[in-house]
């Protein structure tokens, strides 16, 4: 199976003030339904089973797809666990074999800066006061698409 990838953390990107936003969701959606991406946890939500069953039950809510798994916590840095699960599709919820054709993360981390070796062309940094944003959803599109 052929996919495209989100990298997805939580905070700063579709949880502002501690609530899960709505107006995020909606732009989160927006890059699934034009880039047919599947989602892989990068956020610390990842490590608590209730975290994962509220983003869950937000993403079955708004129509966007099951989650197909989270990074592990190889490595130092959010980027080291991203590249191990790229390599090892480490902690995969789905059975079907996966090629990956094209992935991003969005992260209100700066992730590009962190090691931009490893990020360019595949990052998109939000802010923590305003989420994914339409111009987020732009340059998701863009990254997904060339």
């Amino acid at each position: 199976m052929e996919l495209n990838i989100i990298f997805l953390d939580i905070d700063g990107v579709l949880c502002l003030n501690r609530r899960m936003n709505q107006v995020c969701l909606e732009n989160l959606k927006t890059i699934v339904d034009n880039t047919s991406a599947r989602i892989v946890l990068s956020s610390s939500w990842k490590l608590f089973p209730k975290s994962r069953t509220q983003i869950e039950t937000s993403f079955r809510e708004i129509g966007i797809d099951p989650i197909i798994g989270w990074t592990g916590t190889r490595g130092k840095t959010r980027v080291d666990e991203i590249c191990y699960w790229l390599t090892n599709l480490d902690n995969k919820t789905i059975d079907d074999d996966i090629l990956i054709r094209k992935w991003i993360a969005i992260d209100d981390m700066d992730l590009l800066k962190l090691d931009p070796k490893r990020m360019q062309d595949h990052f998109v940094l939000t802010s923590e006061e305003h989420g994914i944003t339409k111009e987020n959803v732009q340059e998701a599109i863009r990254l997904l698409s060339y």
